[in-house]
């Protein structure tokens, strides 16, 4: 997990976008492979998704991380 210095909701809504990209590129890779499970990553990305849409909700709702 990369760490990132001043984090705020922007940058990890960044980070989190990114992750998923990272995750479908996973999955495509790993489709049909018999020595990893393709399952773990679309887990990963369900989970990932559940992150980045909570981000976007609280900066919609006037979260900044700054409490």
């Amino acid at each position: 997990m990369k760490v990132i210095k001043n984090p705020t909701v922007d940058k990890l809504i960044n980070l989190y976008e990114g992750i998923i990209v990272q995750d479908r590129l996973n999955i495509e890779r790993h489709r049909g492979s018999q020595v990893l499970n393709h399952r773990v990553f679309e887990e990963a990305l369900v989970q990932d998704k559940m992150i980045l849409g909570a981000l976007k909700c609280a900066k919609a709702h006037g979260y900044s991380g700054e409490e």
